[in-house]
């Protein structure tokens, strides 16, 4: 993968060139920052630069055999660890066992997230992780000597699920790397990594990506019109990944807004028995779905705002969107934004930090209740 064909990040590229060039690329790097916004694929053209034959001041060349070994992940001197499932039924002990379709996804479609993997694989809703087995494997793959006579990477998606056997492992190697070895940690969080290791890396922070960056890849790539593309855009808060989702299934979308509009009706209404049939719907959906859901009411709430004070003129809504905030929007103003904001942020939070779910959407159906009202 070259620089150019990773979307956004063009400090972030520009800091890492200028690493090489001055000499000083650190042993063990982390790419920290929230989920799909393009870490992965970062890393990946970030290590293809190292290894080109030929590189520019702006890119691999893409055309050595370096680069095309790297472009096919053929590459010897470029190994990843990534979570798995381990299954005895399956035969996956650790990366090496679902590398094959590793290399499909990452090919075909190389932005995704935790979830998208696990969808790809067969295991959705399993917890994968990082194994001890996997820190052998390490071991074994970074003993061999580099084929290029270059740098041997090692690029580690996700390092937040090792468990603790992996961690100490990998920080036993951090403290002792192996000669012309490079290590990129690709995180999502560094909240449960081991500080030890987070002390031993060189942190580089990478930002989400913006709307227009998001919006020019939907109508590039998914040739979606320009209205379409900026209110998945928008609706994404910087991720990516879940603007592909949201535009390789309107489907999806259309369930957010049937459900979404389920809640506020039986919400205004106060009605028990409905929020609570739609709490346990929301409830139901997994953890992914769970997080759009709440992005989508947050999305809204924006966009009820902007028509209630700016008549409409920034508005990215489809028709039957805009038909429902013609009769909604007016509930939504400063009497209650504020809180319905806060309460929806609230339940992304704790969704991540996987808290019940059934719990924590009977609450917030039953708070809508006073703050939808509060709005009239």
């Amino acid at each position: 993968m070259l620089f150019k064909d990773v979307i956004g990040h063009s400090k972030t590229k520009q800091h890492l060139i200028n690493e090489v060039k001055a000499d000083r690329v650190s042993h063990a790097q982390m790419l920290l920052g929230p989920p799909g916004i393009g870490k992965l694929p970062l890393a990946i053209a970030f290590a293809q630069y190292l290894l080109c034959d030929n590189p520019s001041a702006k890119d691999s060349c893409g055309i050595c055999p370096n680069c095309q070994k790297m472009q096919s992940l053929t590459h010897p001197d470029l190994h990843f660890v990534y979570p798995v499932v381990v299954s005895k039924t399956d035969k996956i002990a650790s990366s090496d066992d679902a590398r094959t379709e590793w290399n499909k996804l990452l090919t075909s479609r190389p932005y995704f997230d935790l979830n998208g993997w696990m969808e790809y694989i067969g295991f959705e809703g399993k917890n994968p992780i990082i194994g001890v087995e996997e820190s052998r494997a390490i071991l074994k793959k970074l003993s061999l000597k580099s084929f290029s006579g270059k740098y041997k990477i090692m690029i580690v998606w996700l390092p937040e699920k090792m468990n603790s056997q992996a961690a100490n492992k990998l920080l036993k190697i951090l403290e002792e790397p192996p000669t012309k070895t490079l290590f990129f940690l690709v995180c999502d969080s560094s909240e449960e990594i081991l500080p030890t290791i987070i002390s031993r890396c060189q942190i580089i922070r990478i930002p989400q990506l913006s709307p227009d960056e998001i919006s020019a890849y939907l109508e590039d790539k998914h040739k979606l019109d320009k209205s379409l593309a900026q209110t998945f855009a928008n609706l994404s808060q910087g991720n990516l990944v879940n603007a592909i989702n949201t535009a390789q299934g309107d489907e999806a979308h259309n369930a957010y807004f049937d459900l979404f509009v389920k809640l506020m009706r039986a919400a205004y209404a106060a009605n028990p028995n409905e929020l609570m049939d739609v709490s346990d719907e929301i409830a139901a959906l997994d953890k992914e779905k769970q997080k759009n859901f709440v992005l989508y009411g947050l999305h809204i709430f924006r966009e009820s705002l902007i028509k209630n004070y700016l008549n409409g003129e920034l508005l990215n809504l489809r028709e039957e969107e805009e038909r429902f905030l013609d009769k909604f929007a007016r509930f939504i103003n400063n009497q209650n934004i504020t809180e319905l904001m806060t309460s929806f942020n609230d339940a992304y939070y704790h969704i991540e930090r996987n808290a019940n779910a059934k719990i924590l959407f009977s609450d917030l159906v039953i708070s809508l209740t006073k703050l939808i009202r509060k709005g009239v």
